[in-house]
């Protein structure tokens, strides 16, 4: 993992372009949301804080911390909470006058922004190859521009492929809570979140090997995709125990956001910013086994050699001086 963060960290342009068009990204989703959903919004808002959940939330967990937690007491409130959120939801105004058609929508934006936060993979992914290969760097653009074709092949491929296996996650994580909810009660989001961080960790590492045959084969998509999933088979467990830390870093900053941050868009950088910024070390870190798997050796910082682009134009550069 070491060489996966030297790698990042000698690449910190290619993140920062990929933040960017990612942070611009998120920006006009949720305004283009707002814009569709605003009344609807701002109304959820009302509810969430007349009903004081923040509070409830943070005193729970503080509770849970100082050891002072009452299940009964905590039954009781959550009860009435759950009484008075269902009593002011129904007030709510929906959109465009139904709600099955409001959740329809609401699905279709956040089906969009999942791919379209994805159309930059490919090019990080190229730009991680070249350096790893060569020890060059070629502009973000020129990749960015180049690679549009493949990039939206992989993003569909991918969609297709990922968004089966997050609903199997979603409905299976659901129907693991309401087993044991009976028997647990509330403590059953323990196990059920422990579950979740392993099954969504397991989908990660089945396509870790996919980005990293685009950008290192020269083949058609579906081939390439097919190709490093086969692969990634093949070094499941390798890669899994290094893909598990990054996600439960991610969660860790996620929840701690949510829970302790009061200011939205605060909360909404601190939940997402980091994480991209973790996303792209899990980039890093599935190249770097990629090349491992072949046994080809690669670069993984600056290294002045003669002959790569980096050295004869830094030399180039001397003689002009001279």
């Amino acid at each position: 993992m070491v060489k996966s963060l030297v790698l990042a960290a000698h690449n910190w342009k290619v993140l920062l372009k990929s933040i960017v068009y990612q942070a611009i990204l998120l920006a006009l989703i949720v305004a283009l949301g707002y814009l569709i959903f605003g009344g609807m919004v701002d109304e959820l808002i009302a509810v969430f804080n007349e009903n004081h959940l923040s509070d409830f939330l943070a005193d729970t967990v503080n509770s849970i911390v100082n050891g002072t937690f009452d299940n009964e007491g905590f039954a009781e409130r959550l009860a009435q909470v759950i009484a008075n959120v269902r009593q002011s939801v129904q007030s709510v105004h929906m959109p465009f006058g139904g709600v099955t058609f409001s959740y329809i929508l609401f699905c279709l934006i956040i089906l969009v922004y999942r791919m379209l936060v994805s159309l930059t993979d490919v090019t990080a992914a190229c730009q991680l190859e070249e350096f790893m290969t060569s020890n060059a760097e070629r502009p973000f653009s020129w990749f960015f521009i180049k690679k549009q074709a493949r990039s939206w092949q992989f993003v569909l491929i991918q969609t297709a492929v990922a968004l089966p296996m997050d609903l199997l996650i979603i409905i299976g994580c659901t129907g693991f809570y309401l087993l044991f909810l009976v028997a647990f009660r509330w403590w059953a989001i323990i196990p059920v979140s422990i579950f979740a961080l392993l099954l969504y960790t397991a989908r990660l590492t089945a396509l870790a090997y996919t980005l990293p045959a685009m950008a290192c084969k020269d083949c058609r998509t579906g081939f390439a995709f097919r190709q490093g999933m086969a692969r990634g088979m093949l070094r499941f467990w390798q890669v899994y125990w290094k893909t598990l830390i990054v996600v439960c870093v991610m969660a860790t900053i996620s929840i701690l956001s949510l829970l302790f941050v009061r200011n939205a868009i605060a909360k909404t950088a601190l939940s997402t910013l980091p994480n991209f910024v973790l996303f792209f070390y899990l980039k890093c870190i599935n190249m770097v086994e990629y090349f491992r798997f072949d046994n080809q050796p690669f670069f993984y910082k600056r290294v002045e050699i003669e002959g790569t682009d980096r050295y004869i134009r830094r030399h180039r550069h001397d003689s002009h001086a001279d």
